[in-house]
């Protein structure tokens, strides 16, 4: 199976790591950032050394470590890029650990088109101004073709992603808390992964239930709330119906941009 993990930061560093000791033959490693000291806290395995060297090393040599067999492709790139988005195409499941808009909207595109399914990670801790932390909350959101996708769900923003595709523009980074570039976080990295990867383990091994059960699960640790969300669908969504560009693959938008890069 070949699976393909977008954004190797707090998130993704995981992903890599437990997809590895699953025992996924071959994964695609997309990120096109190097490892900053501030990231040390949530990387998981990484080392002073590290600093300085591209995402896509580090991630690569802990699935080695976790499974020697494993078969890698490391794309140190940005997800809207050729050679990025061709590797997506000829991935089995993609997860999106990356928090950008230009990374929601082409592996949402990718999604569509290609009928890939995937699944979106993510942590979030709101602060006021004064402060105080809010309801910090773990997403976890299967991307599925033919479902309410990101855009049905108000999930990318127009202009956001406008400013994300400017050639000049950096990729900003996620920040958990305001004033503090990268925290440890890892217990809640820890808890959105479990739950993407028990819900990729059931699906590829067809132990679900209900195999039409393609809810989204946020979790609310501070008030131990988990509450399950179903993808809302707008009839005229050019990305996810078959009026759209569901299922287009080579005559898409993404093999367009493939072609034209």
């Amino acid at each position: 199976m070949r699976v393909a993990v977008v954004g190797l930061g707090g998130v993704g560093s995981i992903l890599v790591e437990e997809l590895s000791r699953l025992g996924v033959g071959e994964l695609v490693l997309v990120d096109d950032e190097a490892v900053d000291a501030t990231n040390l806290p949530r990387l998981i395995a990484a080392e002073r050394a590290d600093v300085g060297q591209p995402k896509t090393r580090v991630a690569a040599r802990n699935a080695v470590r976790a499974n020697p067999h494993v078969r890698l492709i490391t794309v140190p790139r940005r997800v809207e890029q050729r050679e990025a988005l061709r590797e997506l195409t000829r991935s089995d499941w993609i997860f999106l650990a990356a928090d950008s808009h230009a990374a929601r909207h082409w592996v949402n595109a990718v999604v569509q088109e290609y009928l890939i399914p995937a699944t979106q990670v993510g942590v979030k801790i709101p602060v006021t101004q004064a402060g105080e932390i809010g309801q910090i909350h773990t997403a976890t959101r299967l991307i599925a073709p033919g479902i309410g996708c990101f855009w049905c769900n108000r999930l990318i923003d127009r202009t956001e992603l406008a400013v994300e595709m400017l050639p000049a523009e950096e990729r900003e980074h996620a920040r958990y808390v305001a004033g503090v570039p990268a925290p440890s976080v890892l217990p809640l990295n820890t808890l959105a992964v479990g739950e993407a990867l028990t819900h990729f383990l059931l699906a590829t091994a067809l132990l679900h239930q209900d195999d039409r059960d393609l809810g989204s699960v946020i979790h609310r640790p501070r008030s131990r709330e988990r509450h399950l969300q179903d993808a809302r669908q707008e009839n005229s969504c050019r990305w996810c119906t078959a009026a759209g560009s569901l299922g287009r693959g080579d005559h898409g938008e993404v093999a367009m941009r493939v072609a034209s890069a």
